[in-house]
């Protein structure tokens, strides 16, 4: 039986399934310390604050030139 994660924090694969990628990618960031985690046992568990911090960092704003016109 899996145990479930504290509601504060997600596993890899809820956290794959919000950035809808691979688990072994959300490892993958983890490993490159570009997403930080708790290593509990065999399981990664990742904080929701971290996991909204991710996604601000890389959110891609769109630039405007001087004519309103996005470049």
């Amino acid at each position: 039986m899996k145990h479930q994660a504290h509601p504060l924090y997600l596993t890899t694969s809820e956290v794959a399934a919000q950035l809808r990628v691979r688990p072994s990618t959300v490892r993958w960031l983890i490993r490159t310390q570009q997403l930080t985690a708790q290593h509990i046992g065999e399981e990664f568990l990742i904080d929701k604050s971290d996991l909204v911090a991710f996604i601000d960092a890389h959110i891609i704003r769109p630039r405007f030139d001087g004519w309103g016109q996005i470049t």
